[in-house]
């Protein structure tokens, strides 16, 4: 692993509480372990969008909005309902400004899409969407249920195009999940999270 990536892990510890950080290195390990089975040439882009995906996240809701308005950023009504979302679009606002080692578009395509997918979803995207949801330390029952479906069928036995159907499936599963868990509690859900559930329902959706 490069001293860079090392370095970057560091930083970014630093940078968070305990509870944070423990949940971001859950992340990478689980996007390593993900690259490995889909993509293991972009391990260490998966392991850095990972380090980075919640930069912004222990921000505050207005500093959230500062950042969005300084950066130009028009939310949509459902968007600007949905606090719980920013992060994505600060951390994607910011790396380019604080870590342009590492801003490639399709890591940051990768971290602004983290928190609601979108139709039209990438491999990477989709794989830091996973990791995030299934990572080791998450215990909510939507989390358990999603990792012990994706693991339980061994995916590693796979083709590629079972993996890539294997992997819709589940991605599918957990955006039904937070869709009904946003309804039962009565807050609003992201057109995005909407429209992403859909299009991956279609069959053959590509990545």
């Amino acid at each position: 692993m490069c001293k860079d990536l090392n370095a970057l892990r560091e930083e970014i510890r630093q940078q968070m509480s305990p509870y944070r950080f423990a949940h971001t290195a859950g992340v990478e390990e689980m996007a390593a372990r993900l690259a490995r089975l889909y993509c293991p040439e972009k391990e260490e882009l998966l392991r850095t969008a990972a380090l980075l995906h919640d930069l912004t996240k222990e921000l505050s809701e207005s500093e959230q909005r500062r950042i969005m308005a300084a950066n130009g950023v028009d939310l949509r009504p459902d968007e600007d309902a949905s606090p719980k979302i920013f992060h994505g679009i600060t951390a994607a606002l910011q790396i380019p400004e604080r870590y342009p080692t590492w801003a490639t578009q399709e890591l940051v395509s990768a971290v602004r899409w983290h928190t609601t997918a979108r139709v039209g979803l990438t491999l990477t995207d989709a794989l830091l969407y996973l990791a995030d949801y299934i990572e080791e330390g998450r215990r909510f029952d939507d989390c358990v249920t999603l990792r012990e479906r994706f693991w339980s069928a061994d995916p590693a036995a796979m083709t590629l195009p079972q993996k890539m159907a294997h992997l819709r499936t589940v991605l599918a599963l957990s955006l039904e999940f937070t869709l009904d868990s946003l309804k039962k509690e009565g807050a609003a859900a992201c057109r995005d999270t909407e429209e992403a559930y859909l299009w991956l329902k279609q069959e053959n959706t590509p990545f």
